[in-house]
């Protein structure tokens, strides 16, 4: 298989880390509504993934339990996404 520099995680140090996950949180609108249930790349993680220059199928392959427990929990907005990805880093 070819090597794709896009899944090598030192390519985008901070792609891949809760750390940057809030960071991301922090620059999305607060009441704005995400569909965790969206498997075509709109649910927060495939969004999150994709600013990063991660397609959505590339995406996927990244899937960690951090951010399914941030983005599976209701409310699916960004805001509240935030607050449960800040309680996960402390």
């Amino acid at each position: 298989m070819l090597h794709n520099p896009k899944w090598d995680v030192q390519t985008k140090p901070d792609a891949l880390s809760l750390a940057g996950l809030v960071a991301w949180l922090e620059t999305k609108p607060a009441d704005e509504k995400y569909d965790f249930t969206d498997c075509r790349g709109k649910c927060l993680y495939g969004q999150y993934m994709a600013s990063h220059g991660f397609g959505w199928e590339e995406a996927s392959s990244f899937r960690a339990n951090v951010y399914m427990h941030v983005a599976y929990q209701y409310p699916w907005t960004f805001g509240a996404a935030l607050e449960r990805a800040r309680k996960a880093v402390t």
